[in-house]
């Protein structure tokens, strides 16, 4: 089984920036955990969605809409 575990957002995040173990020692210890069991497979986290793109689909139109809230493009 596999599963993603997902977060709030925030400018940290969005900037790229990785969690500090001290302000979540439950998260580092579970990790951990995770890890030396042999079932954590990976950690690297996402892209900030600034990075990222939308695509609608209608029919046959796709339209591509760049980061979370940017102008709209066909």
């Amino acid at each position: 089984m596999r599963f993603m575990v997902l977060g709030q957002s925030n400018k940290d995040s969005e900037a790229g920036v990785l969690p500090d173990e001290k302000a979540s020692p439950r998260w580092g210890s579970s990790m951990r955990s995770c890890a030396k069991a042999g079932v954590l497979l990976a950690a690297e986290g996402l892209q900030a969605s600034s990075k990222g793109a939308r695509v609608r689909f209608s029919g046959s139109k796709r339209t591509v809409i760049d980061g979370p809230f940017a102008e709209t493009r066909s």
